[in-house]
């Protein structure tokens, strides 16, 4: 799912790259929420990775629950 995610970002950015626009900022935040998630996964912080999840799909903390 991360690899997906991570693939689908660097997709938007390099289309951005390729019209010559600056990449905004909330897809630099996604991408940094994403790198978190998978430190997350290693560490095996659930309860982080559900803060980040939830991060990313909006902030509500509602979306993903344990």
């Amino acid at each position: 799912m991360l690899n997906e995610l991570k693939s689908n970002l660097g997709n938007v950015m390099r289309a951005y790259q390729a019209e010559g626009k600056q990449i905004p900022d909330d897809l630099w935040y996604q991408g940094c929420l994403i790198f978190k998630m998978e430190e997350a996964v290693k560490e095996g912080d659930e309860e982080m990775l559900l803060f980040l999840m939830n991060e990313l799909v909006g902030g509500d903390d509602t979306a993903f629950t344990a």
